[in-house]
């Protein structure tokens, strides 16, 4: 347990991220320095160490202690009322402290964030170089060279995918299975055993029904460009199940516009040829099949129902069926797993030549049953597990695949980063779409979150330029000014100016009860929202 102590909570959330890159899965407990004041020696004897932060005027004390003993301190300067202009400060001043007491450097320096990407496509936006771009990350973040150079790649790979969208028109749609063949260590989705709700499927599948024409009828006027089926995982459900959902959404949404269609079969163990077969009938494009590890023994620790021979078997099958589109999750740091380990499971994967590849940093989650028996795995969970993703990263580069997008979750082991590779053409557009936060997803099924993006055009002299023809006469004299049309504008030319989340119901039985009250939600979000062109 760790204390941190502050005379204000204007950054509470900031320090707390930044100790938990440093200690994951351990509990943090805030007070006031008159709070702690009162504290008995006892008290004082349960805390790891104390973390305190004053703010006073232009400078913040920061300063490491021990059983009342002061082993490090710095100062963060400015005026910390300025959020803006000082959080980054106090991030870094803080980093480096806490590197300082642990000996530990992490690769993302002081930057914490679940998008570590935004920051380089907002300088690309600017106009900057890549190189400009790096050297910020790491004067202003302490982040290695890799990651700065990771982050901008990825960057620039999502925006040449944005250019081929339109905000206005274009929308994604998401479907959430919450049925699983087992429940994983690492897991906090809300997801339930498929056999001990194998009663509620019918029902579950008949809401969806219900929800899945109303998403259609409040886009009749626009083009569906991906979907996802996501969960859980889809293919837990039957065969007659499973096609009654894909005829569903076949018979549902007008498909001309479609560029990709992905239904997760992260469960090797719940994959049959008929399923495969199924789902490349109705039209999937894209499927996920995730090992997380090629290794028997960790498959076992983890609750995954599996083996190395099964994955190896649903993948040789989803070939045969016609799939040549299919990714593969991995995880790094999980429970007993070392370098080596990680080593054989990329040996593998290399053998089966997959078009995508998810590199997963473990995450402590706080709803994982993980979590709760943290004590028991916390010496055997590898905790600087750069090693291993620079691995997977030379190796599928060696593959052919380039990393096109990226994102963190908190507690992450190490303070690292998930990356999806793929080989040129085969990124998943829906993913890029999700992480940035550019076009409208429509979620159905139980949790699902609907995203709907208020945006306008660019403003200023580049909108001018852009969304402006110029006619001339045969003499190359500008004649007059017509508007281009707001529909042949991409993703790119706009400015988000809100993001709105609709959230369904987590329960299943909830959702079930009242799907009426989710098509409402959606309704009343989609006229919130805001197109200002």
């Amino acid at each position: 347990m760790i204390l941190l102590v502050q005379n204000s909570l204007e950054y509470e959330t900031d320090l707390r991220a930044m100790i938990g890159a440093f200690f994951p899965a351990t509990k943090i407990v805030s007070a006031s320095p008159d709070e702690v004041a009162g504290f008995d020696k006892n008290r004082h004897n349960e805390f790891q160490f104390v973390f305190t932060a004053l703010y006073e005027g232009n400078n913040t004390r920061l300063r490491i202690e021990e059983k009342g003993h002061v082993l490090y301190s710095a100062y963060a300067y400015g005026d910390f009322t300025d959020r803006k202009r000082y959080r980054n400060k106090l991030k870094l001043a803080s980093y480096r402290i806490l590197s300082e007491y642990t000996g530990r450097v992490l690769p993302w320096g002081s930057l914490t964030g679940m998008r570590p990407t935004k920051i380089a496509t907002s300088a690309l936006e600017k106009g900057k170089n890549r190189t400009d771009i790096i050297d910020y990350y790491q004067n202003t973040y302490d982040t290695s060279h890799e990651k700065a150079g990771l982050a901008t790649t990825v960057a620039i790979k999502e925006q040449s995918i944005l250019r081929t969208f339109n905000p206005i028109r274009d929308y994604c749609l998401y479907i959430g299975i919450p049925f699983c063949p087992t429940r994983c260590l690492y897991c906090s989705f809300a997801a339930y055993p498929i056999f001990e709700y194998k009663t509620k499927v019918k029902d579950y599948i008949n809401a969806l029904k219900q929800e899945l024409p109303y998403i259609s009828f409040l886009n009749r006027h626009r083009h569906l460009v991906a979907i996802y089926i996501g969960g859980g995982t889809p293919t837990s459900l039957s065969e007659k199940d499973l096609e009654a959902l894909l005829k569903c959404v076949e018979d549902t949404f007008d498909l001309t516009y479609l560029r990709e269609y992905t239904i997760e079969a992260g469960r090797p163990d719940s994959v049959t040829v008929e399923k495969l077969e199924i789902m490349k009938r109705y039209g999937c494009t894209r499927i996920s099949i995730n090992p997380q590890t090629m290794n028997a023994s960790t498959l076992r620790t983890i609750g995954r129902g599996h083996t190395p021979a099964d994955i190896k078997w649903a993948f040789n099958e989803a070939r045969k069926a016609g799939f040549k589109n299919i990714n593969m999750d991995l995880i790094a740091g999980l429970p007993n797993e070392s370098l080596e380990d990680m080593e054989y499971t990329l040996s593998e994967i290399r053998k089966m030549n997959p078009e995508s590849v998810t590199v997963h940093s473990l995450a402590i989650k706080r709803a994982a049953e993980l979590n709760q028996q943290y004590d028991s795995f916390r010496e055997t969970i590898n905790h600087d597990m750069d090693k291993m993703i620079s691995l997977a990263s030379v190796t599928l580069a060696d593959m052919k695949l380039k990393p096109y997008y990226l994102y963190r979750q908190k507690n992450i082991a190490g303070n690292l980063e998930n990356t999806g590779y793929a080989k040129e053409g085969k990124e998943c557009l829906y993913n890029v779409l999700i992480m940035e936060e550019k076009l409208d997803t429509f979620a159905a099924g139980a949790g699902g979150i609907t995203r709907l993006i208020s945006v306008k055009p660019r403003s200023g002299d580049e909108i001018d330029d852009m969304s402006y023809e110029l006619r001339v006469d045969s003499d190359d004299n500008v004649v007059e000014k017509e508007p281009v049309n707001v529909m042949d504008l991409t993703a790119a030319d706009f400015d988000v100016t809100r993001v709105d989340r609709v959230e369904n119901v987590k329960n299943i039985d909830d959702y079930i009860d009242r799907v009426d009250e989710m098509l409402e939600r959606k309704n009343a979000g989609v006229e919130a929202r805001n197109f200002d062109i």
